[in-house]
């Protein structure tokens, strides 16, 4: 649940950056606003999950790196 709120609280606040980098280009140059905005758009999805995920992960998985099978199996 808490790496769903990371991840909408990272989007919301990037798309609105989006949102605003848009506007801008819509004004000084009309033809690329819609291919630039769609672009980051997409790439604002992608990388929000991406640091949500890094950003949620346990830390004590963090610190050591991955678990091997057996200590897995183990706990």
């Amino acid at each position: 649940m808490w790496i769903m709120v990371v991840y909408v609280a990272i989007v919301f606040v990037c798309e609105s950056i989006v949102i605003a980098i848009g506007l801008a280009l819509d004004r000084l140059y009309p033809p690329a606003s819609l291919p630039i905005s769609l672009s980051l758009f997409f790439a604002v999805l992608w990388l929000g999950w991406v640091l949500s995920v890094r950003l949620t992960e346990p830390k004590h998985v963090a610190a050591t790196g991955l678990q091997s099978k057996t200590e897995k199996r183990a706990m």
